[in-house]
């Protein structure tokens, strides 16, 4: 499948959009120069064959799609993953989603896989999740520590205010970029329904610059 797809991505690629992509990026990534549409049409057209595929297997074709130099295989390995991971979703998942936050990690990749995935295995495997979660919080790697600020982001209502007000508290001091930019969007989506609480940690927690002016985008 995954020289099907590579050969579908080489036929439609457009040299002249990569640079602008590469630049969007940050130049950490080589892309063929195929936008989001006609990437996710190749990705529908061989949805039945994905379906068909093995948990074994499919977690080779994620895999495969990760070692490629291409950035699209990247993404067609996220559209793969997110279209059914709520019917295939294993305890066992975590190691490999670990795996695919620390390989090649950007917020490009990240953010869709921890808030569509991540966030799914852990709200089913509470028990498991919690467990690596320490580790993560423990380690030098911020990516990890920026997917437990948004893993939550598509919980509305059923968040755990007092676990993000945790990790907000534990990483608030990290003047990453990519970490301040998640303490203000992880606030930011649950002021959409809780405006008061978000207030709140803001003066508790005593945030400012970019997590603060992400946490009160909606709060008026």
């Amino acid at each position: 499948m995954l020289q099907q797809i590579v050969f579908e991505l080489e036929r439609i690629r457009d040299a002249a959009h990569a640079p602008a992509m590469e630049a969007y990026m940050k130049n950490r990534f080589t892309f063929l120069g195929v936008t989001a549409a006609p990437r996710k049409n190749i990705f529908t057209s061989f949805k039945k064959d994905w379906a068909q595929l093995s948990d074994t297997a499919r977690w080779d074709f994620i895999d495969e799609c990760w070692q490629h130099d291409a950035r699209e295989l990247q993404y067609i390995a996220l559209d793969a993953l997110i279209s059914d991971y709520k019917k295939r979703a294993a305890v066992s998942d975590l190691p490999k989603l670990e795996f695919l936050i620390t390989q090649k990690p950007w917020w490009d990749t990240i953010d869709l896989l921890v808030s569509h995935v991540v966030g799914h295995y852990a709200k089913h495997f509470p028990q498991e999740f919690s467990t690596r979660a320490a580790e993560w919080e423990s380690s030098s790697n911020f990516w990890l520590h920026r997917s437990l600020l948004i893993h939550q982001l598509k919980f509305k209502q059923e968040t755990n205010l007092e676990l993000l007000q945790y990790y907000i508290h534990c990483f608030k001091g990290n003047k990453e970029f990519f970490v301040q930019k998640a303490i203000g969007w992880s606030l930011r989506e649950v002021s959409k329904w809780n405006p008061d609480w978000v207030r709140e940690v803001v003066a508790q927690e005593g945030l400012g610059g970019l997590a603060k002016r992400e946490a009160l985008k909606y709060v008026f």
